[in-house]
């Protein structure tokens, strides 16, 4: 074999094991981003859901939320929308996130800036509570500042794939209680310790009561009895925002 072959074939050993140790560090949908033109110009969203206890919340918003936030802002993003949990509809007692915030970045690219930076790293370790953190490409759509929201947060496999299409044509319901759907799209985790949702659909009501009244009609159980059966990992809040 040839010396400069040997070069190369070294060369290439070296950026693929550069490549694979930036992609266990950041992530795969993080180095997509940052790879393809397309993605990378595209806008992207981000959901941050925490679980605190009470004697946690000052803590957390002096030594992350606030500062995080700020981060967020100075690279380019935008906090679009802020709530806490009424109550976990459905799911186990580790799925009883106690804050959602919304942020957009105009560019992905901002985003990976952000997620990549030595400021992030510090502020992530500054408060260690638990915290997911959810990446999103589609928009949500007609999303208001101050209604309540039911969110639906699943996995799927390749046969309920089908089902999701499907799901909200079977909410029939929906329009009784002037539930929206205000989202409908995939997700990737990108930080927490959680199953692996893919999937997330976002109801908006003009009120609690009305949110309330719907989860409880018999058809809407029914709905989501379906929902355990035939697809993974389903959990469901209601939410409301604390701005």
């Amino acid at each position: 074999m040839s010396r400069p072959l040997v070069g190369f074939l070294l060369f290439c050993l070296i950026l693929g094991s550069i490549a694979g140790l930036v992609g266990w560090w950041v992530g795969p949908t993080v180095l997509s981003l940052a790879l393809d033109d397309k993605q990378r110009n595209e806008p992207y969203h981000l959901l941050h859901f925490v679980a605190l206890k009470p004697d946690e919340r000052e803590t957390y918003v002096r030594a992350y939320q606030t500062p995080m936030q700020q981060l967020v802002i100075d690279d380019g993003g935008q906090l679009l929308w802020q709530a806490d949990t009424l109550r976990l509809v459905e799911g186990s007692v580790r799925d009883e996130w106690s804050q959602v915030v919304l942020a957009r970045f105009p560019r992905a690219a901002e985003f990976v800036q952000m997620i990549t930076s030595s400021q992030y790293r510090q502020i992530s370790s500054a408060n260690p509570v638990e915290r997911v953190v959810v990446g999103i490409r589609e928009a949500p759509d007609n999303f208001a500042q101050n209604a309540p929201i039911v969110l639906y947060l699943f996995q799927l496999d390749e046969v309920a794939a089908n089902e999701f299409q499907l799901m909200t044509q079977k909410m029939l319901n929906l329009d009784q209680y002037g539930g929206l759907v205000v989202w409908e799209t995939e997700i990737s985790v990108l930080e927490g310790e959680v199953e692996n949702w893919d999937r997330l659909i976002a109801l908006q009501f003009a009120t609690i009561e009305r949110a309330e009244s719907w989860l409880r009609d018999p058809a809407s159980v029914t709905e989501r009895a379906i929902a355990r059966r035939n697809m993974q990992q389903v959990v469901i809040l209601l939410l409301h925002s604390n701005q």
